[in-house]
């Protein structure tokens, strides 16, 4: 049996019940913050049964948000956003029954002040938020304190995606090696598809159907990050790469995509496309599964794709992420427009014309 971290039968007498053994990280988070309170009582709290509160109102928001079935990620994000601000509320003296709007506002802009970038932010706000309006919902405040405070808008920035050009380098990369039809199925599988890494590993070769009607590939997809199921289609030219790759491997293990030493991990995707990367003479930061999942939203923008199909296809749960490549591919647009109509580059470019 696992040896009891420092403070963790506290916690569990605090709670009310026996200690028991628990390796989940949402139980060591609440031990965490449960021994940053009880470090702080006395100088900094009125009294433990404030302590107290404030342990047991974050504890029962989350069991609560698990109980709605919500994402092992996002519970997980639960608890990176509301330990500190736990204990962030502790040294300010801040108990649930003083915590009001104020109070809210100034700790998000000391966010901002200690540095954070707008996404980091924007992820503590929507998670904050969420636990501020469970407190109003379930009686624990009069007032619903999420109105205090604001998500960050999406701030697009230019994404240096990779050109045509460099994808066909990058698979002709793929060759002379053991693993080569492999990494070419999978890259041709994250750019046809647009899977999270999360989703892609969790693939078994069973996974796999054809649509002799339709001519193409599907699969049925697990999304860890949401626990939801969707639908992922695969084009002729990944299809045949796939099938390549399967036919070159002479092993009984289920998974779809395996290494050298069994299934393929989320490290061992990053690992594989950094090495081909750096084959083909690309940068291997730009070259990232994520990567591939905004070239399949932004080429299926450009081509004119409608935004619901694509929000079905790609798993997105709101529009917000949605807007971001639409606007990517509304710039690329613009760019060439400017390169072909621009007056500057036209005026000059003309017959008896200023030259610099």
């Amino acid at each position: 049996m696992r040896t009891p971290e420092p403070g963790e039968r506290q916690y569990a007498l605090i709670m009310g019940r026996s200690w028991q053994p628990c390796e989940e990280l949402n139980c060591l988070a609440s031990v965490h913050l449960c021994k940053i309170l009880l470090s702080r009582t006395g100088p900094f709290l009125t009294s433990k049964e404030d302590t107290l509160e404030l342990v047991t109102s974050v504890n029962t928001f989350v069991r609560a948000r698990k109980a709605d079935g919500r994402a092992r990620r996002t519970i997980e994000d639960y608890w990176r956003v509301l330990t500190p601000f736990g204990q962030w509320c502790t040294e300010q003296r801040v108990t649930l029954q003083t915590l009001d709007r104020e109070t809210v506002r100034q700790y998000v802009a000391e966010l901002r002040d200690n540095g954070w970038s707008e996404a980091t932010v924007g992820i503590h706000v929507r998670n904050l938020r969420a636990f501020l309006r469970w407190l109003y919902e379930d009686g624990y405040k009069q007032e619903n304190l999420a109105r205090a405070i604001r998500a960050p808008r999406c701030v697009v920035r230019a994404e240096d995606l990779l050109t045509r050009e460099e994808i066909l380098v990058l698979l002709d990369a793929c060759r002379n090696d053991q693993l080569a039809a492999r990494d070419r199925a999978l890259i041709l599988t994250l750019l046809d598809t647009g899977l999270r890494s999360g989703e892609l590993i969790l693939l078994r070769r069973s996974d796999l159907r054809r649509d002799g009607l339709l001519d193409t590939t599907w699969m049925q997809i697990f999304a860890p990050k949401t626990s939801t199921y969707r639908f992922a289609f695969l084009g002729g030219t990944a299809t045949s790469a796939l099938q390549l790759y399967l036919e070159q491997r002479h092993d009984t293990m289920p998974a779809l995509w395996i290494g050298v030493r069994g299934p393929l991990t989320q490290g061992g995707v990053h690992k594989a496309l950094r090495r081909r990367a750096v084959q083909a003479g690309l940068d291997p930061a730009r070259v990232h599964p994520h990567a591939f999942r905004k070239m399949f939203a932004t080429h299926w923008t450009e081509n004119g794709g409608d935004r619901t199909r694509l929000k079905a296809l790609g798993g997105w749960a709101s529009d917000a992420m949605l807007d971001v490549y639409v606007l990517l591919a509304s710039q690329q647009k613009l760019a060439e427009g400017h390169r072909h109509y621009g007056p500057a580059d036209g005026l000059l470019s003309e017959p008896g014309s200023l030259s610099m």
